[in-house]
């Protein structure tokens, strides 16, 4: 009878920290800062998408602006064909509750080669403020004072 007790206790014990895992992942990919990329096989194309919301506290930072990024390289293993960063809008301060998204397709080569092309993302994060201030452009868009 106690063998038994303690066989429930382990096995609910056990199921309650599976619950929990759980719903600690969902609710960590349940953020609305995310990249996708996606590509058929025998297909030329890349599908690469990037979002992001400023209002969104993501563990104490907000992201200001996303990017995708796309590369290749030829046969002899040389970067060709890079995109650069494609960044979406950026938001203005942590109350900015837009939706900054950014698409871009890209066209891979028809030479068949064993270097795969290559996907990147990422974001710019701000950190989290009691008071909100407005965010500072990067200097590269133009946040230049005459």
């Amino acid at each position: 009878m106690i063998r038994t007790k303690q066989i429930t206790i382990v096995c609910a014990s056990v199921a309650l920290l599976c619950i929990l895992c759980v719903q600690a992942f969902a609710a960590r990919s349940a953020s609305p800062n995310y990249a996708t990329n996606s590509h058929e096989d025998m297909s030329l194309y890349y599908y690469g998408y990037v979002q992001c919301r400023p209002s969104y506290n993501d563990d104490g930072a907000h992201a200001q602006a996303g990017y995708i990024r796309y590369w290749r390289y030829d046969l002899l293993g040389n970067v060709v064909n890079d995109t650069g960063r494609l960044y979406t809008p950026y938001g203005t301060d942590q109350t900015d509750s837009r939706l900054l998204t950014k698409s871009h397709t890209y066209t891979d080569s028809i030479i068949p080669n064993p270097h795969k092309t290559q996907f990147r993302y990422g974001f710019i994060w701000q950190p989290h403020r009691d008071k909100s201030i407005p965010w500072p452009l990067p200097y590269s868009i133009g946040n230049v004072t005459k």
